[in-house]
């Protein structure tokens, strides 16, 4: 399997004042999957092992799949998990005297799994907008 970024790249990404996140090298095994997808169409040139050549193909990778793993670490979700949620989603939160109500109505549990599921199968704006950007979708 190829992974076309490193936790460190991941790292430079999101920025060094932020903690990488934990699952790191799973976040970016899984957004290099989905990057592949993309770009199952994409003709570019490749070395022996199949990573591209090309160092702004290779950079192109490199930044979506990190533009990917960011996204699911700052959306607090784990592909590998199928997105599935935890907990209910948050309705509302109070400051003064603390206090957090969970929104656990059928619709909005279906529709927050819906979305996080969506999101750990599709590729994000920003990762998509890179690769375009070098021709690849």
């Amino acid at each position: 399997m190829r992974v076309y970024a490193t936790p460190a790249d991941l790292q430079d990404w999101i920025g060094q004042d932020k903690p990488l996140p934990a699952n790191a090298a799973g976040l970016l095994r899984s957004a290099s999957l989905l990057v592949e997808a993309a770009t199952i169409t994409a003709v570019y040139d490749t070395d022996a092992d199949g990573k591209p050549t090309a160092s702004a193909v290779a950079d192109a990778f490199r930044d979506a799949t990190t533009a990917q793993a960011a996204m699911w670490s700052a959306a607090g979700i784990d592909p590998a998990g199928g997105g599935v949620a935890s907990s209910a989603p948050v309705s509302s939160k109070k400051l003064g005297s603390g206090a957090i109500s969970y929104d656990t109505s059928v619709n909005a549990s279906v529709t927050a799994f819906e979305a996080r599921r969506a999101a750990t199968t599709t590729l994000c704006m920003e990762a998509w907008l890179i690769l375009q950007q070098v021709g690849l979708v």
